[in-house]
């Protein structure tokens, strides 16, 4: 499961808007309660990986808060970029979640709450790859078939990273 990407499709055509609103905010509780045993997943993976290439770790890079910073050698360690991008991501969601869920039970509109979550979305993930840029370069090289192919099965840390730009990419485009 993409960690951001949330599915939010409804069980049916004609919900009413205080189902809708039941419905999206056990949806959005239970996707936060499943933050910290993806953060705990996530951290297990990184300190394996940590752990077969000391080396890398002791003084060659950057270390952000116990992470190395993604925009070092990211074509190296596509791996580590991915699971350092989503421990950020996953440690900067709760809080947003609950913002939403508040909103949801005050009683504001359901779109535009699920608007508003996209966009907190957007720029949590806007922020955590901001530094990379050459990835972004790549994007305006990939071919059309290439990128449905990564958007539909991803292969790797390097296909999710794409991914996840390409998503970031079609965001900006639509507020445009």
């Amino acid at each position: 499961m993409n960690i951001i990407m949330i599915k939010l499709k409804y069980p049916g055509d004609f919900m009413d808007t205080d189902n809708e609103r039941t419905w999206m905010i056990n949806k959005l509780n239970r996707y936060k309660s499943s933050m910290k045993s993806r953060e705990n997943d996530l951290l297990e993976q990184l300190s394996k990986y940590y752990k077969k290439d000391e080396s890398e770790i002791n003084g060659q890079y950057k270390v952000d808060g116990g992470f190395k910073d993604l925009e070092y050698d990211i074509y190296n360690n596509p791996y580590e970029t991915y699971l350092v991008a989503q421990i950020k991501i996953v440690r900067a969601l709760p809080s947003i979640l609950n913002k939403h869920i508040t909103c949801l039970k005050e009683g504001n509109d359901v779109d535009h709450v699920i608007e508003s979550l996209e966009y907190e979305i957007y720029k949590i993930k806007k922020v955590v790859y901001s530094n990379i840029k050459e990835w972004e370069i790549l994007l305006n090289h990939l071919s059309d078939y290439r990128r449905l192919e990564i958007e539909k099965n991803p292969k790797g840390p390097g296909d999710l990273i794409i991914k996840e730009l390409f998503w970031i990419k079609e965001f900006e485009e639509g507020l445009k």
